[in-house]
Formats: C-alpha cells, sequence, structure tokens
C-alpha cells in the first residue's frame, strides 16, 4: 500500500483497518496500570475537553472520534475531517509541547478514540511503551504521521545524513492496496518503518510545506482505513489541504530564491527541515531543545557568526523565554523577531481564527526580513 503512513493494530485485530470500530473493549489492567504509572511523573498540565464517550462511536450517522498528539497533526486532522469527525489535541493551549507529558485522563482518551495520530521521528516519547502495552483488540487504530518524510539525523557536529530516501518531499504517497504485516500492522508495501528512529533525529518535519504534504497523506488515508464510507470527502478536504501547503510551498522558494543572505539565528533550532528543503542555514542558539541553555564559548561563536555574515536579527520563539535571544541580540547591537515554532498556539491565537497556515504566513514574512 502507498500512503497510509504506518498505521498499527495490535495482535488480533487483523481487518480492523478498512472499517469503522462499532464499540469499544474494557482497558487491560496492564493498560491502567502504564497509565498510572505514567501519570505519576507526568509533569504537563491535562488535555482539553473529552471527545463523547458514547459506545458505538464509529457507527452509522456518528462521527469518527481522533485524537491528536499535539497542534499541527490536530490541525491537519481537523482540517481533513471536516463535518466527519470530532477531533481533539491533547496538548492545552500555551503549552510547549515539547514540554508535556500525558495524564492518566489523556492516556484513556486516546485508548477510547478510534483514530490516534502521532507524529513520531522520537518526538513523542511516551507513545511506543503506551502502544506496547495495549492487549489484544484494545485502542484505536494508530498512524505515525511522519512515516515516509525525508528525515533528518543529527549528530555531535550538525545534521549528517536523511534517514528516508527522497528529494526532500520524501516518498511517494499516492493511493494504493492495503498491506497488512504479518504482526498486524498495516503500512506501506516495501516502505521503510521507523519504530527505532534515534532521539537524535530532528523531528520538526511539519516546519516545511514539502514534509508538510507527507503528513496530510498519511493522516488522510489514517481516516479513509478508519471509516471508509467517507472516503471521498476526506480525499476532497485533503486536496484543499494540500493546495494550500503546495501554495506556502511556491511562497517559500520565493523568499529563499530573493533572500540577500541565506543563513538565520533561530533560539531555538526546529527549522531544520524548511532550512534544508530550501537552500537556507539555521544558527541555532540552543539546538533542538528549547530549554536548553547555551554555553558561553557556544553564544561567543554565534556572535563572531553574526557580526561575519552581517546578521541583522536574532528569531525565537513566543512559547519559551526569550531571555537569551534577546540577551544575544543586545550584545551584538541587533533586533529580535518571532519566529514560531508551531508546537502549540496560545488561547489567544486559538480564540482569533489562527492555524497552521496564518502562523507559518507569518513565518515567511519574518523570513523575507530577516534574509533580505
Amino acid at each position: 500500500m502507498k500512503g497510509y503512513g504506518k498505521m498499527e493494530e495490535k495482535p488480533g485485530t487483523k481487518g480492523m483497518a478498512g472499517r469503522r470500530r462499532s464499540g469499544r473493549k474494557p482497558l487491560s489492567f496492564a493498560v491502567l496500570c502504564l497509565m498510572a504509572a505514567l501519570a505519576l511523573f507526568a509533569g504537563g498540565c491535562g488535555g482539553g475537553p473529552a471527545p463523547g464517550d458514547e459506545d458505538g462511536a464509529g457507527e452509522a450517522g456518528k462521527r469518527l472520534n481522533v485524537v491528536a498528539s499535539f497542534y499541527p497533526l490536530y490541525d491537519f486532522a481537523a482540517k481533513i475531517g471536516g463535518d466527519d469527525a470530532d477531533v481533539v489535541n491533547l496538548v492545552p493551549a500555551g503549552v510547549d509541547s515539547h514540554d508535556w507529558s500525558p495524564k492518566l485522563q489523556d492516556m484513556r482518551r486516546i485508548s477510547e478514540a478510534d483514530l490516534f495520530v502521532y507524529l513520531g521521528a522520537g518526538y513523542e516519547g511516551w507513545v511506543d511503551d503506551f502502544l506496547g502495552a495495549l492487549a489484544s483488540g484494545e485502542g484505536p487504530l494508530v498512524v505515525e504521521a511522519s512515516h515516509g518524510a525525508d528525515l533528518i539525523r543529527m549528530s555531535g557536529n550538525g545534521r549528517t545524513h536523511s534517514v528516508a530516501d527522497g528529494d526532500g518531499r520524501g516518498h511517494d504517497h499516492g493511493d494504493g492496496d492495503a498491506h497488512e504485516h504479518a504482526d498486524g500492522r498495516v503500512g506501506e508495501e516495501g516502505g521503510h518503518g521507523h519504530d527505532h528512529i534515534s532521539r537524535d533525529t530532528d523531528p520538526h518535519v511539519w516546519l516545511s510545506p514539502k514534509q508538510a504534504l507527507v503528513l496530510a497523506d498519511n493522516i488522510k488515508n489514517a481516516f479513509i482505513a478508519a471509516d471508509p464510507d467517507n472516503r471521498a470527502d476526506y480525499e476532497a478536504r485533503c486536496e484543499q489541504l494540500k493546495a494550500r501547503l503546495l501554495d506556502l510551498d511556491a511562497r517559500m522558494m520565493q523568499v529563499a530564491a530573493e533572500a540577500k543572505h541565506k543563513t538565520f539565528i533561530v533560539s531555538h533550532e526546529s527549522f531544520g527541515y524548511l532550512a534544508r528543503d530550501y537552500g537556507l542555514t539555521q544558527i541555532g542558539v540552543m539546538g533542538l531543545s528549547p530549554d536548553a541553555e547555551p554555553t558561553l564559548g557556544k553564544l561567543e561563536e554565534i556572535r563572531g557568526e553574526a557580526r561575519e555574515l552581517g546578521i541583522r536579527y536574532i528569531l525565537f520563539e513566543e512559547l519559551v523565554s526569550p531571555k537569551v535571544a534577546e540577551t544575544l541580540a543586545a550584545s551584538l547591537g541587533i533586533d529580535t523577531l518571532v519566529l514560531n515554532p508551531l508546537e502549540g498556539l496560545t488561547e489567544e491565537q486559538l480564540d482569533a481564527g489562527e492555524d497552521y497556515f496564518t502562523v507559518m504566513e507569518r513565518n515567511l514574512t519574518t523570513l523575507a526580513i530577516a534574509l533580505y
């Protein structure tokens, strides 16, 4: 099959992909124990309102119950699902998804869903243990949205190579027939599984419109597997989403082509895919983790690069402290600008109708200014 990303079913659920769930089995003792253990060390806040708890979600006339692990996947899933799905974002508004861990209620919410969409690429460190603890016949259909994306591996000296073959757009994600592995997982025919991707993999694929196209196709195909009766609607909405991503891609290529400078300095090194796919270079002050404190030597090195390259702005994100970026900019006598990594939106942004595209359009404007 092409285009399903990696959708998983637990042993004993062969054939579940491609039909809607007509009910839910009770959670096993092992899953409940895992939920309780995760709840003890989970540091984040609880998610948003729980989806409906009625039995028979997914029956005729019912909307698909979908849970997404964080905002970009939630936004894509909501756009593709439309009126045929109720989509929940696990991470609360205003919370950096890097810092978030699920509580017991969040784990139960996933277990009771029809479809669970997560990124993979090492981003959600809690997912593998949770899915591994689900017993036969339990839990939702699962899709790893980053499957097939052209992933970046990191080393101590920076980027080394891409994990998947591709030209920056990842694998082909056209429609195709389902292929089910011997262990019950549904995935691509001849595809590459990303079960054991190193934590040194850069997970920020959603920030490149080229890679976001892969996410959209994987999510769409998961909706179709869970609810084939509404296939045409899911495909039509996904095409609308992809048209907007392709427009964003074209404008990003134009910004990069017209840029006087090809290098930008950003507090959180989360724009590696955008930089690679559009011929730019990012210099990260704090690496892949937004909370990592740079050494004095690192800051001095960045100051030297900024002076040598004529950098005029230090870029920082909204959901973490701007202190380091502002201090660095002040020491260079230059200004700061916001470049949003889209790991979550604030309540104010959501109330104002912001989404993936409005934020990415502002990012385009910021980059056009910073690279001029």
